[in-house]
């Protein structure tokens, strides 16, 4: 069986592929029939990052070779034109700083829940915790000093 696939070349960090044709049972970076194409991942331009040869891909997909689904993804992003592809990045770009924006925020909600949490239920806590040691009222009391401050930077 003949696979489309990508064979890696470059330095560690720094990958950068090769789309090629290939006998399923080569190596990933072994023998190979016909090279594709390039695809460079840490390249910001379109042209730059995906070089594939679409007439030479439909000639081996007519002919039976079977794509990787990472090959085929590829595949995909090159018959976009750069308009759409443009929106794709954008929309990628978008959806990743909503991600981080939410890492970002929900830890301080979180810290608030929790404190506001133990002082609804502190009558009950404090009773279990009498018996125990003293570090438990002073690990709050640190946890008060922290959020007097974060509240004062935010102000």
């Amino acid at each position: 069986m003949i696979k489309i696939r990508l064979q890696r070349h470059g330095a560690r960090h720094a990958p950068f592929y090769r789309m090629v044709v290939t006998p399923s049972e080569a190596r990933r970076d072994g023998k190979f029939i016909e090279v594709l194409g390039t695809y460079n991942p840490q390249a910001h331009a379109r042209e730059v990052e995906l070089n594939l040869k679409m007439d030479r891909i439909d000639h081996w997909l007519e002919v039976g070779a079977k794509p990787t689904d990472t090959a085929n993804s590829l595949i995909r992003q090159g018959r976009l034109s750069p308009e759409d592809w443009l929106k794709r990045a954008e929309k990628k770009s978008a959806a990743k700083s909503a991600r981080l924006s939410k890492k970002k925020n929900p830890a301080p909600v979180a810290e608030v829940v929790a404190e506001e949490a133990p002082t609804e239920e502190a009558p009950v806590e404090e009773k279990a915790e009498e018996p125990k040691t003293e570090s438990k009222p002073k690990a709050k009391a640190k946890k008060e000093k922290q959020t007097e401050e974060k509240e004062e930077a935010e102000a």
